[in-house]
């Protein structure tokens, strides 16, 4: 059934040569009184409303959006899904003044580990089909997911396989990335978990098909460039993209290796080095921000968001989502945060919860924005104004929400 959109104020992030960078984060091309038509969960066409009813509109089901905005489904290209618990009690030890670090030797990464060693297949897909919902409810149409806690060749394999059921059972865009390298597992040392990991995990999973990009932890507390660019230089040889988690509580190099091998994310950048920033201009990297880890672990220096951008440095946002140091499911509530806190305009935080975030999961001729061709993950919010998303801080702007052209939410 065609359905058409209609009366909406469309935001379509289009872009000639995705990410968006720069002054064109804030740019956008704006359909007052615009509509949509989808059709086989495709976008067929965008414009105004009197010319696409006039081209399009015989038979066609029609949604009116009221004067509301309509704005690509949100891309979530960084999180740490599937898990199978919470740690709340590490957050009340935080509050209390330990740190991360402290809280790693009581349980951090291996706790995660062990709630998700300890619990069904069943039992985690169930868990997280509720958080999948809950993402789903505030607008995210595509989610990175993550190995990383099941620490042990058959446990990080365990993860990607639950990662394939997930694309299989949910209605949004699901990417798999291998995070072999997040911690050392309790039962062996690092020399030998990297080389099994670079010789036995990376090409078994890759063989499988089970990976769309690998990742690393590059951090004092976790593994060093060194230790990490065999790993990373393999991914690559197996044109796998590559992540790199760098610069959160140190300066520790990760930035450097990651420009270095053409990295599509690099996350976190709380501590980036001058030398790094000026690096990034000359690359295709897209610095990925992560309010929420920054708000829970009451972290500061916050990264140099408004300096990248404004030496044209494309940017994204993503959730973090984990249970650990980001518990933060709403890309809404993630745009409100790096408005208030790292400087961002309501226009850039929407490119950088959209189409950058695509071009960071290589999705950018996907999803993203709403051009002819791309699917139909779209959203219907209750404002017509941009601004309203950060300033309402906490509320759910997200009225309707369309996945691959079906009505999710209403």
């Amino acid at each position: 059934m065609r359905q058409i959109i209609v009366h909406g104020k469309i935001y379509s992030l289009t872009t000639p040569r995705p990410p968006r960078r720069g002054q064109e984060m804030a740019q956008h091309s704006i359909i007052d009184d615009g509509a949509l038509v989808i059709e086989h969960g495709i976008i067929l066409a965008v414009g105004p409303t009197k010319r696409i009813l006039t081209d399009f509109g015989a038979d066609a089901h029609l949604v009116d959006a009221g004067g509301c905005l309509v704005v690509p489904g949100f891309v979530d290209c960084h999180t740490h899904l599937p898990f199978a618990g919470w740690r709340a009690d590490e957050y009340r030890q935080r509050l209390m003044g330990h740190t991360y670090q402290e809280m790693g030797k009581l349980g951090g990464i291996a706790r995660s580990g062990r709630q998700l060693l300890e619990s069904s297949d069943e039992d985690v897909m169930v868990f997280c089909e509720r958080l999948t919902k809950e993402m789903l409810e505030s607008g995210t149409t595509t989610i990175e997911m993550k190995s990383g806690y099941g620490l042990s060749l058959e446990g990080e394999l365990r993860q990607l396989r639950l990662i394939q059921e997930f694309r299989h059972r949910l209605r949004q865009r699901i990417t798999a990335t291998g995070l072999f390298l997040h911690a050392v597992p309790e039962n062996t040392t690092k020399e030998k978990w990297l080389w099994e990991v670079e010789n036995e995990l990376l090409p078994q999973a890759h063989q499988r098909q089970w990976l769309d990009a690998v990742d690393v932890f590059v951090e004092t507390s976790a593994f060093s460039p060194d230790e990490a660019q065999g790993y990373l230089r393999k991914a690559r040889e197996m044109n796998l993209n590559i992540r790199v988690h760098s610069d959160q509580f140190s300066h520790f190099g990760g930035t450097a290796l990651a420009l270095e091998l053409g990295a599509r994310g690099i996350d976190h950048l709380d501590h980036i080095g001058t030398q790094d920033i000026i690096q990034f201009q000359n690359s295709n990297s897209v610095a990925v921000l992560l309010p929420g880890a920054t708000y829970s672990l009451n972290h500061k220096p916050y990264p140099p968001a408004r300096n990248l951008i404004d030496r044209n440095i494309a940017v994204a946002l993503a959730s973090d989502f984990n249970p650990g140091t980001s518990p933060i499911s709403s890309m809404p509530l993630i745009m409100s945060m790096a408005v208030h806190f790292f400087g961002l305009s309501p226009e850039e935080a929407l490119s950088a919860s959209t189409i950058n975030p695509a071009y960071v999961l290589g999705l950018e001729h996907e999803v993203g924005s709403l051009e002819v061709g791309k699917r139909a993950d779209v959203l219907i919010l209750d404002t017509n104004t941009l601004e309203t998303i950060p300033y309402r801080a906490g509320h759910n702007p997200v009225h309707r929400v369309f996945v691959h052209g079906n009505l999710m939410r209403h």
